[in-house]
């Protein structure tokens, strides 16, 4: 094992604690910065399927996990008069191939567990977030805009696709963000009869979807909004009031249950919207510093890889730190041996996401044909084809990649 270090992470989502909880394992001093002034312990459903398993599994929170499971179903998918053409039921199995799997978990709660697991064993500052790296041959000195500065050995930047710290120690223009032309809204509304504990996705056209993903437990649904739209990326920054306007105009003349997702978007307190994008910088390592997560390599929302990702990025560089007692050659191997998993996780098919959000009616007709066929084909047992037929919510990731070994 490598000499414990001193290890700054900016950002307290899933990717940066991840490497925390990993990272103490080595008897590494890790502190999180994050700039929200207490846990973010929010946002929308999320899953943990492939190489994400046997590492939370790594992580001691599998069964911690499974207990905080939203109790979803599975999904279907309905035209505006919720005539359903397609059902998938929920996986048992975690498969990487599979709609909806055996942890579905809301983003919030799966923060929670690993905050949990780490408050004890790293430094957690809120309220705060890096100004400015200065980089020495042995060490990196890091200021804050509240603290004082302070030496590390390490710098990870875990703070999302539009990363600050990133900005700092690349440049402002590193990420390359590649949009895919869509943004999502996303809240929660009141859970209803009517929602079941089923998933559903309708389609409208002009390249419009709405989705309900039933939390019965909570005595809510998550409900989301999305767009294919070349103003994404303009809406995505617009103030969330006027966010709540843009998509309000946009799905007025929508069916199904959007009038009522409209109504509650409106007066909705977690209201967030994102846009669809992927990063890609030309490396995720400069000097002490390395990129994890969406700061490094964001797989866009319809990849399905972004947790995992997230996982897998910690895993591998935490691994790298305990086991290479030199930063640079930990940090060297770390940029060799997670670029595969990122070259197959941020991998879409032509097309995507707007092959699941057709613009005309024809094109939604054909669409919910193709889903009809693939439900056949799950129903017969035959759960690989999906990832054929259906690019955009299928997982690919982890297919053929083995995660590498290390003591942790």
């Amino acid at each position: 094992m490598a000499t414990p270090k001193r290890i700054l992470i900016a950002g307290g989502g899933i990717a940066g604690p991840s490497c925390a909880l990993l990272l103490s394992k080595g008897g590494h001093q890790v502190t999180i910065v994050e700039r929200a002034p207490q846990l973010r312990a929010t946002g929308q459903q999320i899953d943990v399927a492939g190489n994400g398993v046997p590492i939370v599994k790594k992580m001691g929170i599998w069964e911690a996990l499974k207990e905080r499971t939203v109790g979803d179903e599975g999904i279907r998918f309905v035209t505006e008069n919720d005539q359903s053409w397609a059902d998938f039921p929920a996986s048992k199995e975690s498969s990487a191939s599979s709609f909806v799997k055996e942890i579905e978990i809301l983003r919030g709660d799966m923060v929670d567990v690993i905050y949990q697991r780490t408050k004890d064993t790293t430094e957690y500052i809120f309220g705060d977030e890096i100004s400015a790296l200065a980089e020495h041959n042995s060490h990196v000195t890091a200021s804050f805009q509240h603290h004082p500065d302070r030496d590390f050995d390490i710098v990870i930047a875990a703070d999302g696709l539009y990363s600050h710290t990133r900005s700092l120690v690349f440049g402002k223009d590193s990420a390359h963000i590649r949009s895919l032309n869509q943004c999502v809204a996303l809240l929660s509304i009141p859970w209803q009869k009517s929602d079941t504990t089923w998933s559903r996705w309708c389609n409208a056209p002009g390249g419009r979807c709405a989705c309900t993903r039933p939390r019965a437990k909570q005595g809510l649904t998550g409900a989301y909004l999305a767009l294919m739209t070349e103003d994404s990326g303009k809406i995505a920054r617009l103030p969330a009031e006027e966010q709540k306007q843009e998509f309000a105009r946009r799905f007025a003349d929508m069916e199904w249950e959007t009038p009522r997702i409209l109504e509650e978007m409106m007066k909705a307190d977690d209201f967030y919207v994102t846009p669809v994008a992927q990063a890609k910088p030309e490396s995720w390592v400069k000097g002490r510093v390395a990129l994890l997560g969406d700061s490094g390599y964001a797989p866009s929302p319809v990849s399905g890889q972004g947790t995992t990702l997230a996982l897998v990025g910690a895993y591998i560089l935490a691994g790298c730190i305990n086991t290479h007692d030199d930063v640079q050659e930990a940090l060297k191997q770390y940029q060799q041996q997670v670029k595969p998993f990122v070259q197959e996780g941020q991998k879409l098919y032509p097309g995507v996401p707007g092959s699941a959000n057709p613009q005309t009616p024809w094109g939604i007709r054909t669409f919910y044909s193709i889903m009809w066929i693939a439900s056949l084909i799950n129903s017969s047992g035959v759960l690989g084809t999906l990832s054929v037929l259906f690019g955009p919510l299928s997982a690919l990731f982890g297919t053929g990649l083995q995660l590498p070994e290390y003591k942790l």
